[in-house]
């Protein structure tokens, strides 16, 4: 039966009230009868006050610095329009809920954390004094690089945030709008026991404010430094960040260093008291310094997945005259170290190195070699990668390529099922951006005609099928983040809408029903 959480008053009006429950009966029907048992428990209704860019896509990015404010003009944007829910967004823990999200419109931007207690059915938010930085400093030309990521870590019960970065620096140009010198890298964290505090305790007071000789004043709890005292190249040139756990309950960081063409990833492993681990780096920078004959730069995911810490990329190598114009390669090597300090491998559990020099040594698969152009620039390998491993150790990796010369989309499925040593690569796979796993299954989750839907396997397997679809209840959306948890999904989704406020919902699926 599908529960609608009720939430603080101004969250739900009676409009929206009578909409979900006249839902409910469809969306009950509808589970009853799913031989997968996978059914809606909730909807709720986050905030309607979600920052959206809702102008026009600027061009050249060197052009778009030197623009100034309309101030009667619509949110432009630099790459794309929406930034709430964007990135690590959503994290659990215990029976709480933890969304992050920048607050509209376009001249309000402040940062916020929202807790959902699922036993109380009360909703808080924090808002944080810092708003977003926008386009280098520019906040009039909105920037989805700078996500907000959420961390909880299980041994203290402290929430940790890293948010608004774009590869900034304290030298970084900003136009005269600011500066970057104490703000090149923003972290947050809590006082111990932040994340289980009653709902009425919920509040800004759980964040440990910046005293040090960087503080830029009273009301600053932008930390420079995840390692204690200030390490400008440790902390600079940072983007993506995220948050995960290893199976001991560390809270692991990952983020991205460097530029598009020579960047890599580094990590570390909080310690407790808002102090982590030195950061540990997946590859080198610089690499021609080494005897290559190009730098190149990683993308990729870093994640816990079945006792292992594992690592999947694509490579972009710094080579303008080959045919690929972006990223070539797949990539895969995993620690049993839980902690990632050693004991790296390839997937055929040969030993690795790390920092790589060269991307080789993790060397799965080339997407390229599934099209036939030889033209420079014409093999187009962006999004659509992801990897996971379930509970049974089947290993599963997805990518995608574009021939752009003869107009072909090709989406792969590269998966090796426990036991064997080599992978199966199809093309017989619908595409996903994202690809997940919950005990044995691995699934494929998104939206279609504005609602959920999610396509599940057997581990080890292609066998996808369409085991869920969701049915409107309070509204229609257009982008969501996932997270899974305990057999449940966590949807934090974006409803339709215009203007530069829009509507933020959270769905709960579960996945196995009351198997």
């Amino acid at each position: 039966m599908l529960k609608v959480i009720q939430t603080v008053k101004q969250f739900v009006t009676i409009g929206t009230v009578s909409a979900l429950m006249v839902g409910c009966a469809t969306t009950s029907n509808q589970a009853a009868a799913n031989k997968d048992n996978i059914y809606l428990e909730s909807e709720t209704k986050i905030t309607d006050r979600a920052l959206f860019f809702d102008g026009k896509k600027m061009g050249n990015v060197h052009q778009t610095l030197n623009t100034k404010n309309d101030p009667n003009g619509k949110y432009d944007y630099q790459y794309g329009p929406a930034i709430s829910p964007h990135g690590d967004a959503i994290k659990t823990y215990k029976h709480y809920v933890f969304m992050t999200w920048y607050r509209g419109g376009k001249y309000d931007r402040h940062m916020m954390l929202s807790r959902l207690n699922l036993k109380t059915g009360q909703l808080k938010h924090i808002e944080f004094p810092h708003q977003h930085t926008g386009l280098v400093g520019r906040w009039w030309i909105g920037e989805t690089h700078n996500t907000i990521a959420v961390g909880i870590s299980p041994k203290d019960e402290t929430i940790h945030l890293v948010f608004d970065l774009h590869a900034y620096n304290r030298h970084s140009d900003t136009g005269g709008n600011g500066s970057f010198e104490k703000d090149y890298f923003r972290y947050s964290y809590s006082i111990d026991g932040a994340a289980t505090v009653s709902d009425d305790d919920f509040n800004l007071d759980l964040f440990v404010k910046d005293t040090s000789s960087h503080s830029e004043g009273p009301d600053d709890y932008k930390h420079l430094s995840m390692t204690g005292a200030e390490d400008h190249d440790a902390h600079a040139k940072l983007t993506y960040p995220k948050f995960f756990l290893n199976d001991q309950g560390d809270l692991f960081f990952y983020i991205r260093q460097g530029t598009s063409h020579d960047g890599k990833g580094i990590f570390n492993s909080y310690k407790g008291n808002g102090i982590w681990q030195p950061f540990q780096s997946i590859n080198k920078l610089n690499v021609k310094e080494n005897g290559l004959d190009y730098n190149w730069s990683n993308y990729g995911r870093m994640k816990f997945a079945n006792g292992k810490l594992g690592f999947g990329f694509q490579r972009r190598l710094n080579n303008k005259e080959d045919r690929y114009r972006y990223q070539n390669g797949v990539y895969f090597m995993y620690s049993d170290d839980p902690l990632g300090q050693s004991e790296w491998k390839n997937y055929k559990g040969e030993p690795i190195e790390l920092p790589l020099i060269a991307a080789a040594p993790a060397f799965v698969t080339e997407p390229g070699d599934l099209v036939t152009t030889q033209a420079k620039n014409k093999v187009v390998i962006t999004g659509g990668f992801d990897w996971t491993i379930t509970e049974n150790g089947d290993v599963h990796i997805i990518s995608r390529v574009k021939d752009a010369e003869n107009k072909v989309t090709v989406h792969l499925h590269h998966y090796k099922p426990a036991g064997q040593n080599e992978f199966i690569t199809t093309t017989d796979f619908v595409g996903a951006n994202d690809i997940y796993t919950s005990g044995g299954n691995i699934y494929i989750i998104g939206l279609e005609n504005g609602q959920p839907y999610i396509e599940q396997a057997k581990g080890g397997t292609n066998d996808f099928k369409r085991v869920y679809q969701g049915k409107k209840l309070a509204a229609n959306y257009k982008k969501g983040e996932v997270y899974i948890a305990d057999g449940k999904l966590y949807y934090y989704l974006l409803a339709e809408g215009e203007g530069d406020q829009r509507t933020t919902y959270l769905q709960i699926i579960n996945l196995f029903g009351d198997q």
